[in-house]
Order: structure tokens, then C-alpha cells, then sequence
């Protein structure tokens, strides 16, 4: 796996690298993420468009500084 998307999920709040490591990682459906993280399932929903939101603003920002130099 990447090294620079690595350190970003490092990053991330505990609960949202769960979060993706479960439906990205892993595979699973919001329903079974939840029931193994003993959440709701739109709390599952919350943290992984939050992750996917702050991972997104990182590698657009990295993408953008490097365009400009």
C-alpha cells in the first residue's frame, strides 16, 4: 500500500480507520459494520463519509501543491 495513504489513515480519528478498514478493507456491508462495531448503521455512514472527506481534502490538496511547483 501507498506509504503517503498510509500515514493519512494513521491520521484518522480511531473509530473512522475502524470504519474503513471494515467496509473498504474488508468488504463489509454499513449493516454488518455496524453490528461489529456496536453502532448504529448511520453512524457508520457518518464516520466513513467523514474519512473519505478528509482523506479526499488531503490528496487533492498534495495533488494541487505539486501541480504548482
Amino acid at each position: 500500500m501507498d506509504a503517503a495513504l498510509m500515514a493519512a489513515l494513521r491520521r484518522l480519528p480511531a473509530r473512522q480507520r475502524e470504519v474503513i478498514a471494515l467496509r473498504a478493507f474488508l468488504d463489509l456491508d454499513t449493516e454488518t459494520t455496524a453490528q461489529v462495531l456496536g453502532i448504529a448503521a448511520g453512524t457508520v455512514t457518518a464516520h466513513l463519509s467523514r474519512a473519505v472527506a478528509t482523506l479526499r481534502g488531503q490528496f487533492v490538496r498534495a495533488e494541487t501543491q505539486e501541480i504548482k511547483q
